[in-house]
Parts: structure tokens; sequence; C-alpha cells
């Protein structure tokens, strides 16, 4: 009985830690960005190019205009990614717009919400693509879940940039 007693508070008090970490960091950011032989514009029109995203977005299936017109500040897009298990339905929003420069998304599924931000800078022949995330958990679980995956989502937002140069750089 003793063992038990021990063993129930040991979960009890992993389960508490567990949530306190969504409690205390409800949201988190993180930054990468990528130097790509290719001018702002060519790197804006890759980026944008819905027929080559499955070619550095893993799992995407579709994006979707849902309201307004594309590329327009306000605009809306429904995201479609399967990770092979699973399809992931998202939806997006423009909330920022300097073409070819900079654009900010607000992206929403029944985990999380991320406001994402891209940047291109560079000239004619040199490109950095800035990225800036900040991910928050739908609710008191999803916050630590996610705050525990944050070396995961970084790493594979570089994966992506990293395929993204690929793909930019062998554009005509």
């Amino acid at each position: 009985m003793k063992v038990l007693k021990i063993i129930l508070a040991i979960l009890t008090a992993a389960v508490v830690i567990f949530l306190g970490i969504g409690l205390f960091f409800p949201s988190y950011d993180y930054q990468t960005s990528i130097k790509v032989s290719a001018s702002p514009e060519k790197c804006w029109r890759t980026f944008h190019n819905t027929k080559l995203m499955n070619q550095w977005m893993p799992g995407f299936e579709s994006l979707t205009l849902k309201k307004g017109d594309s590329l327009t500040l306000g605009s809306q897009y429904e995201i479609v990614i399967n990770d092979g298990s699973e399809q992931m339905v998202m939806n997006e929003r423009i909330t920022e717009l300097a073409a070819p420069s900079k654009v900010s998304y607000e992206l929403n599924n029944d985990v999380l919400k991320s406001e994402s931000t891209f940047s291109f800078e560079g000239d004619s022949t040199s490109t950095t693509i800035n990225c800036y995330y900040k991910i928050t958990g739908n609710n008191v679980a999803w916050k630590s879940i996610l705050l525990l995956s944050k070396s995961y989502m970084s790493g594979s937002a570089s994966s992506q940039l990293e395929s993204l140069k690929k793909v930019i750089e062998q554009q005509p």
C-alpha cells in the first residue's frame, strides 16, 4: 500500500509539473534564416508557388483560397498537410504584406496558433530569408507539449528552409 501511495504521488507530481510548464510558458518563439543564391523576387515567387510547395514543405497537399484575393492583406486560406498517418487542416490568414520583401501569417488549427513572419532581404544575386515564429498551444496540455517540442519545431523549420533554398536555386 505504501508503494502504491508513492507511485501515485510521483505520478501526480509529474502531471502537475507537466501542466505547470504550459501555465508558466504559454507561448514561445524561435527564428531561423538562410542565405539563397537568388534575388528576393525569385525567392518570393518560389515561396508562394503552390505547385512547388510539396518539394520543400513535407506532407503538403493543398493551399486553397477561402476568402479575399490571393496574396492580399486579410486573405484567408485552408492549408492541408498529410504526415502519412493523419491529415491536418489549418486555417491561415495574411496579417502583413509587403511584396516581395515581407509576409506574415496567422495559422490556426485544433492544436495551436502560430504567428509567422518571412522576410526576403538581398540584392539581384543573393537573398537572406529570415523566418520568425511564435507558437501558442490552444490549451494548457498543448502549451506544455509544444514547448517541450520546441527543438523539433525549430529543426523542422530549418530543414524546410534548406529544402526551399534548393527548390529556389533549381528554378530558372
